[in-house]
């Protein structure tokens, strides 16, 4: 069994974060519906304040953001 540290963790949460934030808004520029699109450009948004937050969490661990 592998072990992972925290950094290892917030790491790969960081990569998510930033996956999910490409998807989403890549979905809004290709919804047609403006509701739609509004929704997929809330999600981009929370995404991408994980990812701050995340790699803020990082950098103060020692790791590299």
């Amino acid at each position: 069994m592998s072990q992972f540290s925290d950094l290892d963790m917030l790491y790969d949460y960081e990569k998510d974060a930033a996956a999910a934030a490409t998807g989403y808004m890549t979905l809004a520029t290709r919804a047609h519906h403006a509701n739609l699109r509004d929704i997929y450009l809330r999600l981009a948004n929370e995404a991408t304040n994980a990812h701050s937050k995340v790699s803020k969490l990082i950098s103060q661990s020692g790791g590299i953001a």
